[in-house]
């Protein structure tokens, strides 16, 4: 599987279209390595003068009850109105299939109109996407696992104004659905029969959002330094189509510390806390280990859903250097700690922890975007990641 991941690196085929800007010639990406020296400053020449660019990832990985999953990761990143004065946009298209149990199509994107004065979040998905679960609290044990086979959908959409600089609010909207739930594999107790509240067919959490956020990078792709911090209050109602009326918070803060920029040697931390303030929540919807509703990937290391309950602390911290002078290849290394409160109560006492390290491929000079490639582990568990950019 690894040899799968590593072969990744060299057969990637990238159509890289560059903005109006001037980049270090110093700086090699894999566009110039395929085109050969000879042709770098012709081709360089082209790329110049382009407005979007974008990058084509293949990838598979691991998928919960066997098999692979081919994701096909499509992102293109823009600048809308003056570079110096409107941070970079980028959407991702990332179709997958494991040509049996898993396929969907995913789009996200962030979009920043002139002058930064909106800014339009979206994460949309439509997929049938089987997963195991656990029990509740921050010390579920592996006999508890059951595997859940849905199809789910999901539209998340969030409007910012710009109110300062680098400080936004705004609403948004976020729909939550799964359908044809069945669940199997059930090893000690049914999950989802256990569960207070009953998992209805199909389950809907539907509800508007509150956001205030402020945003310090130019890149969020791969920031270079700055701060990013939200805070995002959700109301779920059956007013809005939901089965069950209930409220939840999110903030997740972010910095990055440039130690040697020259070098790209970055300190990046992370941390968020999600919690449910009142109400009944599907089970599905819980607070879960890479599941947060955020940008970027958190919780590698872990399942997807391996700690579940009402509430959730997460933290980061990850060391990425630069490891070639030319740009070219880089690496991380990473550890994370999250917990699971007790259930129904805000009590902490179960930690786990995460470690890892990653390879850095640069896909994009003019965006300043790599190629992610990570391993993940913590106590019964470890996978690969793969992603166009930085993953948080």
């Amino acid at each position: 599987m690894i040899r799968n991941y590593l072969i990744c690196l060299i057969l990637i085929l990238s159509s890289l279209i560059g903005q109006a800007q001037v980049v270090d010639s110093m700086q090699v990406d894999v566009v110039d390595l395929v085109v050969g020296r000879k042709k770098i400053e012709e081709t360089n020449d082209v790329r110049n003068k382009r407005k979007v660019h974008f990058s084509i990832l293949p990838a598979p990985v691991s998928a919960p009850g066997g098999g692979r999953v081919i994701i096909t990761s499509i992102n293109g990143a823009f600048t809308i109105g003056d570079p110096d004065k409107t941070n970079l946009s980028n959407v991702y298209l990332l179709p997958f299939t494991d040509f049996s149990s898993r396929y969907g199509l995913f789009l996200r994107h962030n979009i920043w109109l002139p002058n930064n004065s909106w800014n339009l979040i979206g994460d949309y998905r439509l997929s049938h996407y089987p997963q195991y679960v656990w029990g509740l609290g921050g010390n579920s044990q592996e006999f508890e696992r059951s595997l859940v086979d849905t199809d789910y959908s999901r539209i998340y959409q969030t409007v910012l104004r710009g109110i300062s600089k680098k400080w936004f609010v705004g609403p948004g909207y976020a729909l939550d659905y799964s359908y044809n739930i069945e669940e199997t594999e059930i090893g000690f107790i049914s999950n989802l029969e256990n569960y207070p509240v009953e998992t209805t067919d199909p389950s809907v959490a539907s509800g508007l959002t509150a956001n205030i956020v402020y945003d310090g990078r130019y890149n969020a792709l791969n920031p270079p330094k700055g701060a990013y911090f939200i805070a995002s209050y959700r109301i779920n109602a059956k007013a809005f189509g939901s089965d069950t009326d209930y409220q939840s918070l999110f903030i997740d803060a972010r910095k990055y510390f440039p130690i040697q920029r020259s070098k790209g040697n970055i300190l990046a931390v992370r941390s968020y806390y999600w919690t449910i303030l009142s109400g009944e929540v599907p089970y599905l919807y819980l607070p879960a280990t890479n599941w947060a509703p955020a940008t970027g990937i958190a919780s590698r290391g872990f399942q997807a859903g391996r700690y579940r309950s009402n509430a959730m602390i997460y933290g980061e911290a990850e060391q990425r250097v630069q490891l070639t002078n030319n740009g070219l290849f880089g690496m991380v290394i990473f550890a994370n700690i999250a917990s699971a409160s007790e259930f129904e109560t805000q009590n902490f006492k179960s930690w786990k922890t995460g470690v890892g390290f990653g390879l850095r491929a640069k896909l994009n000079k003019y965006a300043n975007t790599n190629l992610a490639l990570d391993f993940g582990f913590s106590e019964d568990f470890w996978s690969v990641w793969v992603n166009i950019g930085e993953m948080f």
